[in-house]
């Protein structure tokens, strides 16, 4: 025993001292103060809007936002000097109608910032984009998986990039049917004035991964099941019905090399199997400082897209009804009853006018229609706006119900 105890003892020692001479490293990556531009964005070329995205990298360490590159001139050019503008659209976006650029045409980007730096994309291919044939879904794994489906019959395309837009229905912990109006309580009517809905919302999210395939391997340039999304019955996104914008992209092979690249870098690292760090091949370059790293790819194709919309009644899946937070513990219902009556509008007033409150219901005995008062909760239980950052309470024109 007493063997053992030295034993430990030394164990113990030895720990401590290691312990001791371990130094905080900090990579200095995360110090790095560089101002790179990021592009992000591409060229379509068809009948559908161009959206080109202009921001400059933060430090790692950095708990700031998105630092958009403003009032800076941004054209599309040809290879036979045809110019076209870019707008800016505000916040580093800068936008276009439909360009409607030739087949078999190469264009390039142009960006000149309002400090005078300009920077030059490489002339690219105008890639002929398919149609998506159908977005397909299957039941698995307590959750609902997507696929896309597409080919191209001239065997031209084969490099294949998509990216999407999630949009679904969700409801407040609360559902209320008074408002505050007037100093006194009014009874909501959401099918008569939208803005009383405040129960029911809807939000929309992009995607942020990186999905793209070959069909360079296969005989024919077809893609079949190729995985788009999975979304979790737990998630309550398909709790009141769910939808699916996706848009499709040809890609050179060029481009394809710069996306998969971009994912091994950002999905698929964590662990000595995966792919090691590696930087990906930017097509963009800094005509004022040919040093300057420039992140983005910037493409060129006619982008196509196809919408979904998934019925809830209709999948054979147990769904979440509401999704926190906040939960039952942060959503305590208060009251304020109406007698002693010449107190009432003063007491209903003190716990509604700082807006933190919304009124619920009207509170009366089972049986008896008169009303003695009215619960009220925190606005994030009650309104759905709130609950959910940039939820909106207007249904978008395509949801069937």
């Amino acid at each position: 025993m007493r063997e053992h105890a030295q034993i430990l003892m030394l164990i113990f020692c030895f720990i401590a001292i290691v312990m001791g001479c371990k130094k905080p490293y900090n990579p200095p990556v995360i110090a790095n103060n560089a101002n790179y531009l990021v592009v992000e964005g591409v060229i379509n070329s068809g009948s559908d809007s161009t959206i080109i995205t202009l921001n400059r990298t933060i430090p790692l360490s950095s708990t700031a936002g998105p630092k958009p590159e403003l009032n800076a001139q941004v054209t599309v050019e040809s290879e036979q000097g045809v110019s076209l503008p870019i707008a800016e659209l505000g916040k580093g976006r800068y936008g276009s109608g439909p360009l409607n650029l030739n087949n078999g045409g190469k264009y390039r980007l142009r960006i000149r910032t309002n400090a005078g730096r300009e920077y030059l994309s490489d002339f690219v291919e105008n890639k002929n984009t398919p149609n998506i044939d159908s977005i397909t879904y299957k039941v698995q794994n307590n959750g609902v998986q997507f696929y896309a489906n597409a080919h191209d019959p001239q065997n031209a395309t084969r490099y294949y990039r998509w990216d999407f837009e999630e949009t679904w229905k969700y409801v407040s912990f609360y559902q209320s049917t008074y408002k505050y109006e007037g100093g006194q309580p009014v009874y909501r009517l959401p099918n008569l004035n939208s803005s009383d809905n405040i129960y029911e919302c809807y939000k929309t999210a992009s995607s942020h991964q990186v999905l793209t395939t070959s069909t360079t391997k296969l005989a024919q340039d077809v893609v079949y099941q190729q995985p788009i999304d999975f979304v979790e019955a737990g998630s309550g996104k398909i709790s009141f019905g769910y939808s699916i914008l996706l848009k499709q992209y040809g890609l050179t092979a060029d481009a394809y090399t710069y996306w998969q690249l971009l994912k091994k870098n950002t999905e698929q690292l964590g662990s000595i199997f995966d792919a090691q760090p590696s930087s990906s091949p930017s097509n963009i370059h800094s005509v004022s400082n040919l040093d300057e790293p420039v992140i983005g790819y910037v493409s060129v194709c006619n982008v196509r897209s196809k919408r979904i919309f998934v019925d809830h009644s209709t999948i054979d899946l147990f769904t979440t009804y509401y999704l926190q937070p906040p939960d039952a513990e942060a959503c305590p219902k208060q009251s304020v009853m109406i007698d002693p009556a010449d107190s009432f509008p003063f007491r209903l007033a003190q716990a509604l006018n700082d807006g933190e409150y919304i009124l619920t219901n009207a509170l009366t005995e089972t049986g008896n229609p008169i009303i003695l008062g009215y619960g009220y909760a925190p606005r994030e239980c009650v309104d759905c706006m709130a609950k959910a950052p940039f939820g909106t309470n207007v249904k978008p024109s395509y949801w069937p119900f």
